[in-house]
């Protein structure tokens, strides 16, 4: 403990002194003109027009349509992208975003974005109509033409009505990665939800480490202030790093993120809602809401478009209250929390190599549990390919998705006893036959101990967030080789795992999803393709490790095929030499 001290107290001085109050840019000179009984108005129009906006059909085509011209009527240009994407629940289909372009002075843009499409007519979650009518409404205030209208802007304002924000935010995707309004935007205003009674809410997750500028955080922050008269909610400490560990971006800030844009979602938050964008409630719009965010959103556009020459970058920060920490000092103090684990685990394994320690039985042992995890990660593939979990392009699910809440409870059960059958030919070998001696149980720890530092560090290396979820396993199983008393090993084992369960409670708790549908929302996003392969390894070779340390600390920890030298055959070289008998007799059959 005190080389922990001596080690980590540099880097926490470093974060302590990293915290900083973000700068406002300045209020606009003139007021907002944003017309929530306007708005009302067009949003009405379109929820009883097109009730039904999903992706694909012919009511969605409509209503970009029905948007294009609504648009255009006052008198700016607007243009289309159509394309293919593969979404969850809906397969391949024809998606549309309209592009709206009030030119400024300048080629570089501000983002303004609203999702077109919902769920369907019976859907409870996922309707943008406040949206998109502010997208209208925020049209009309910086129109071109007419008497009374605006100046020209410095900096050229796209309006962008997209397809698919609620299946993943494809249409956001898609414009972030392919239209060149895109590449040269400042930030990314995203709209989402903001008829709702509820208490204004900034989200700012990201498809990659990263986060918004922090002059727009306290900027769009200080503007709802101005309206409504009271500060937005921002996500908490323990939702932001989960969704930097992961990383999980829901919403349709988080590919501009991923691109490096400053964005951020303003939306608003129910009680008893999740605290991800869902779009606006069953209730009729809250028209007073719709009117603060709209001119809240039109301040924040102008106080942009007049920062003239100012950078909007995205470090990775963690944002509490009207305060913000620096990434790079968080992720600095979690990669030197790992090295008094290492040092523990260096010493550990001198001292089991003077006495002369057997590791290969524990190494062997080992083994056969990172094999069986591998086997679960293949089995979540061989789910999606047989239609048990979802499959698409790699977009962050919506926890309101029918491949989320209304999962195969059959096809779970399937996957769960081919997993079951696996381990059953995998402990074999891993069954005690007689109690171990005190070198014998020694020698696993130090193993798993030892392959959790190479875990820890790859961690450090390509994911230094994810490190949250792993810290508390590392100091927690440090402590069980000393322990003798079971309580005790059995305690500490399970304080070790109170990283992973906590990161699924937090993240359970923002998608308003029970532990099962977190943990089916969560092998949903593997097999999609959101959360990467390295993240999936990283996962299973911490699980492997977890597994032995959980045998030695329950005392179901025996020697590798009970020390046979040899050992026999495990399930992976079992199987390979089965098929390998079978192919040859049946060339010995045709032969004869």
């Amino acid at each position: 403990m005190r080389v922990s001290g001596v080690v980590a107290a540099p880097a926490l001085l470093a974060l302590l002194f990293s915290i900083s109050t973000p700068g406002v840019l300045a209020r606009p000179q003139i007021d907002p003109l944003f017309d929530p009984a306007s708005a009302a108005i067009v949003a009405g129009q379109l929820s009883s027009d097109f009730p039904a906006r999903v992706p694909g059909s012919d009511e969605a085509a409509a209503a970009a349509q029905w948007y294009e011209q609504t648009v255009a009527a006052v008198g700016i240009r607007t243009e289309t992208q159509i394309w293919r994407e593969d979404l969850p629940d809906l397969g391949d289909v024809v998606l549309r975003n309209v592009v709206a372009v009030v030119r400024g002075r300048s080629e570089e843009t501000i983002l303004v974005v609203a999702h077109r499409d919902n769920m369907g007519a019976g859907g409870q979650l996922g309707e943008n109509v406040s949206g998109t009518a502010a997208l209208v409404e925020l049209a009309r205030s910086f129109s071109p033409q007419g008497a009374g209208s605006a100046p020209v802007p410095q900096r050229t304002l796209v309006l962008v009505s997209t397809d698919a924000g609620a299946f993943g935010g494809a249409g956001a995707a898609h414009f972030a990665r392919t239209s060149p309004h895109a590449e040269q935007a400042l930030v990314a205003l995203v709209l989402d939800g903001i008829g709702g009674s509820g208490k204004p809410r900034i989200t700012i997750a990201a498809d990659r480490p990263g986060s918004p500028s922090r002059a727009l955080v306290s900027t769009v922050a200080a503007r709802i202030a101005d309206q409504t008269g009271a500060p937005a909610e921002l996500p908490s400490v323990l939702e932001q790093l989960v969704s930097l560990g992961i990383p999980l971006g829901v919403g349709e800030q988080a590919p501009f993120l991923a691109r490096g844009i400053a964005a951020l979602t303003l939306t608003t938050r129910e009680s008893g809602e999740p605290s991800v964008p869902v779009g606006d409630p069953n209730a009729p719009l809250a028209q007073e809401r719709l009117g603060d965010l709209g001119r809240a959103a039109e301040a924040v556009l102008s106080s942009v478009d007049a920062s003239v020459g100012r950078s909007f970058r995205t470090p990775d920060s963690i944002f509490f209250g009207d305060r913000v920490a620096s990434g790079w000092a968080f992720r600095l103090t979690l990669v030197v929390l790992v090295a008094p684990f290492a040092i523990g685990v260096v010493d550990l394994l001198a001292r089991a190599r003077r006495r002369k320690l057997a590791f290969r039985p524990a190494i062997r042992a080992l083994r056969g549990r990172l094999l069986l995890w591998s086997y679960g990660a293949l089995l979540l593939w061989i789910g999606a390919f047989v239609g048990i979990l979802p499959t698409g392009s790699a977009l962050a699910l919506p926890p309101y998705s029918e491949s989320v809440v209304d999962h195969s409870t059959a096809g779970l059960l399937l996957l769960v006893l081919a997993f079951a059958a696996g381990w059953l030919l995998a402990r074999r070998p891993l069954v005690p036959t007689f109690s171990p001696s005190v070198a014998e149980r020694l020698g696993g720890f130090a193993v798993a101990l030892a392959w959790l530092v190479l875990v820890a560090v790859a961690a450090a290396v390509a994911k230094p967030y994810a490190l949250v979820f792993l810290l508390p396993s590392l100091y927690a199983w440090l402590w069980l080789p000393l322990q003798t008393w079971r309580p005790a090993t059995v305690a500490l084992y399970g304080l070790g795992l109170t990283g992973p369960a906590l990161g699924l409670a937090v993240l359970g708790n923002e998608l308003g999803l029970g532990p099962l549908d977190t943990a089916f929302y969560v092998a949903g996003l593997v097999t999609v393709g959101y959360v990467s392969v390295p993240t999936v390894l990283l996962a299973v070779a911490w699980a492997g490790a977890a597994a032995q340390l959980g045998a030695l600390a329950l005392g179901r920890y025996g020697v590798y095929a009970g020390g046979a030298e040899p050992p026999p055959p495990g399930m992976v070289r079992g199987i390979v030499g089965a098929v390998a008998r079978g192919a040859r007799r049946r060339r010995y059959a045709r032969a004869t």
